[in-house]
């Protein structure tokens, strides 16, 4: 199998996995499910993955990179001076990037941190990437209190992504109004 036929064998199972853990939940969802939606024989998840857990792993850590890739492109923005530009991936398309993925955030807040160690221990490392990364934000923006802010908005992040999660309710305007309140975005 030519390394273009494995990447598009492991993207079908990587789009089928997620519409199912989606639609099922993570504890919900089946390797079976996953491969049938997939089109693929059983055995082919495992020639990508260790487990289900792995799995979802491995989609978490792709968001997680994805958004530590706009903290970085941020920083070098406000670096080279370009603060508005900076800003915004940091505090706003990061922001929009949770909201995209709202359905992994759901399986990761609500199933996943409750019962195993490997899913506790990404969300305690990534918490702990996003606060020491918007503290430097916020300390390269010269705001006042950077390590209470960086709390202030993390915690604010996180209740605005159950609030969607949970009922629904848009968060993007709420957001928005948050980081003006704190003098970090407008």
């Amino acid at each position: 199998m030519s390394q273009s036929s494995r990447l598009e064998t492991k993207e079908m199972l990587i789009e089928a996995g997620k519409k199912v853990i989606f639609e099922k939940g993570f504890h919900g969802a089946r390797i079976s499910d996953i491969t049938s939606e997939a089109g693929l024989a059983h055995g082919t998840f495992y020639l990508y993955f260790k487990s289900k857990e792995d799995f979802l792993l491995e989609l978490l850590l792709s968001v997680r990179e994805q958004m530590l890739k706009l903290f970085e492109e941020g920083k070098g923005y406000i670096a080279e001076g370009d603060v508005e530009a900076g800003k915004k991936l940091v505090f706003l398309q990061s922001f929009e990037l949770m909201v995209q993925e709202k359905e992994l955030a759901k399986i990761l807040f609500f199933e996943a941190i409750c019962t195993d160690s490997k899913f506790q221990n990404f969300y305690r490392e990534s918490k702990e990437l996003f606060f020491q990364n918007t503290k430097e934000v916020l300390g390269l923006l010269k705001v006042d209190n950077p390590a209470i802010k960086a709390h202030m908005l993390m915690g604010t992040a996180r209740h605005l992504i159950e609030l969607l999660i949970l009922t629904g309710e848009e968060v993007l305007e709420t957001w928005r109004e948050v980081l003006k309140e704190l003098g970090v975005y407008s």
